[in-house]
Order: structure tokens, then sequence, then C-alpha cells
């Protein structure tokens, strides 16, 4: 193998293990109550009026389960079913594989119950952590994709038969770092309405209102946010701020205890975005020379070409054919080059 491949796969597995490390750190410091608590205020009409301090401390039940709840895959058709033993382990709630796709946890998945009520009523919610809100798909698509498996998932353990009844809401929260400018410091939510098509009866709202998907778009406006849960992620995920900043404006600003826990997950995420930006600027410098060369040649070809046509030794219809360009792009830089030239 040749030494600079060698040397670039090894980077780049490299690169995927610190940034696999870093996802594990963000999430498990995204799953501690007292930053779930600003999360669920910010996001939820539930908790509105309640204090982050009581969220935390009250209606999050039990400890949040972090990479272990799976999500439910398809079955395999059944032309596709061809392995011997069962497709899917025997405990669902522990973990889900397929045998066609692998396993999907939810990245932290937990219940809350609701504040003054008078009987006991719990959501399921799961948070999900994204580096960037364009991954090749709508994020609400997945969003909605993950809500009705949470859904779904309650069938034999909440309900059984025709207890339909007895569903309870789901809420998906997603969590966008990287955002552009433009969508940066937004909060986007998305459920069911009803919507009278004739007569005036109307369903009570909690036969329907059962699944909620919630997009937080973090970014540079986000650091400057009024809305606390904004603000608190943007700062927290920033590439520009030091282990010590972070972990002050926790304490300082939002009075969140710094536990040995949340202290470590802070210096983990720091340190790993750090050697992930490092090997990335160390492979963009690799690449941007070889881009520089293929550069270099390609306005040596043009330099030539462009004193060719001049000369009329050239067409510019020939000169843009050997260049792999139209015609009319080709005679903008033949202006812009005798321009530079003056």
């Amino acid at each position: 193998m040749h030494p600079t491949l060698s040397s670039e796969i090894a980077r780049d597995l490299e690169v995927s293990g610190q940034k696999t490390r870093y996802d594990a750190s963000a999430r498990r410091l995204v799953a501690q109550k007292s930053i779930l608590a600003y999360i669920l205020k910010s996001t939820m009409d539930e908790f509105k009026n309640v204090s982050v301090k009581q969220i935390a401390e009250t209606w999050i039940e039990g400890a949040p389960q972090v990479g272990r709840i799976a999500v439910h895959q398809d079955s395999p058709g059944k032309e596709q079913i061809r392995l011997s033993g069962s497709d899917r382990l025997p405990n669902p709630s522990k973990e889900d594989v397929s045998s066609l796709e692998g396993t999907v946890r939810y990245d932290i998945h937990f219940a809350v119950r609701l504040p003054q009520q008078q009987t006991c009523i719990e959501i399921i919610v799961n948070i999900e952590v994204q580096n960037n809100d364009t991954p090749g798909y709508p994020i609400v698509k997945r969003g909605i994709y993950y809500a009705s498996r949470m859904i779904s998932a309650q069938r034999g353990r909440r309900f059984k038969d025709q207890e339909y009844d007895k569903i309870q809401k789901v809420v998906s929260i997603w969590i966008c770092e990287n955002t552009a400018m433009r969508r940066s410091d937004s909060v986007n939510e998305y459920c069911f309405l009803e919507k009278c098509r004739r007569g005036t009866y109307q369903e009570d709202m909690k036969n329907y209102d059962l699944i909620r998907v919630i997009i937080l778009r973090l970014g540079l406006q986000g650091e400057q946010s009024d809305d606390d849960a904004v603000r608190l992620l943007s700062n927290l995920f920033s590439a520009e701020k030091s282990p010590e900043e972070k972990k002050a404006m926790l304490s300082n600003e939002f009075h969140i205890a710094m536990t040995e826990e949340i202290s470590q997950e802070v210096e983990n995420m720091c340190n790993l975005s750090t050697g992930i930006l490092e090997k990335g600027i160390e492979k963009g410098f690799e690449q941007g020379l070889e881009q520089g060369k293929e550069k270099g040649r390609e306005e040596g070809a043009l330099a030539i070409l462009c004193q060719l046509v001049k000369s009329e030794k050239c067409t510019m219809e020939e000169a843009a054919q050997l260049m792999h360009m139209e015609v009319s792009n080709f005679e903008q830089q033949y202006r812009a080059y005798w321009q530079s030239q003056r």
C-alpha cells in the first residue's frame, strides 16, 4: 500500500474513533437531569411554569437510558427469511437486533411525569444529538419515524389487544449542533392537529396529541439566544470555548452543580473535538496542496489557451472544448485573464 494512502486511512480511523467517543460523551453530558430540565422547560408546554430545579428533581423518572434502548427495525419480508433463529432478541426493551440492519439505539430515552395532574400521567421522551441539521435527509422525517416507533413499542408492555386508550404520548427532541447561520437559534415543533371539515364536534385533544417532534438548531447565533436551552447547548457544543469557560457557564449562568461526572464529560468533549479538528486541518492542508497543484495546472492551461485565442491560432470554441467549459464561461475567463494582465 502507498505510504500516503496508508497514513490517510490510519488518520481517518483515528478521527472516526475520536468522533465516536465525542458523540458518546456528548450524549452522556446532555443526559444529565440538570441539563435535560432546561431542554424540557424550553420545548414542552407542560413544563412552562415549572422551575428547572423541580423538573430535574421531581418530574424526570429514574435514570435516563443513554444508547441502550433500541429503535425497532422492520422485520424482513417472507422472501428474505432464510436465517436460522429469531430475527430479534426476545426482550426488545433491552436490544432489538435486525438480522438485516443491525442495532440502532436511541441516544437518550426516558420518561417524565406531568405536574398538576390528578392522575399519574407519563410522557416518553427521546433526545437525539446530531452534528448538523442537513445529514442528507430531512431531520423531521427521521424524528417522526423515531416517535412512531416509540408508540408501536408500547404494545405488549403498556397496552395489549384493544387497549389503545393506554397509549402514552411520546416526544422526540432533536438537537442539531452545527447549523447554518440562517437556521441557527431556532426551535420548530411538529404535532397532530384536528381539522373539523364538517360539523362542530371536537375530539378531546389528549386522544390525538400523542406524537410531538421538536428540533433545536444551535450554531453561532444560538450562543446569544434568549432561549435558555438553546443558549446553554450552543455554548456547551462551541468549538471556541475552553473546558474552563464551559464549566463556568454551566455553574454561574445556569446554576448547574459541577459534579465530577459533568466536569469529566466537558473535558472529554473539548479534548476530543480538538483532536478531530487538528486531524481535519492536517488532512485539509494535504488535500489543499493537491488541489493547489491541480488548480495551478488548470490556470496554466487557461493562460496558454487565452494567448492562442488572442493570436488567432485557436478559436474560442476550440479552447472552451479543451477546457471542458461552456463557450460563454470560457469567454468570461478569457476577458478576466486579459484584464488581470493589464
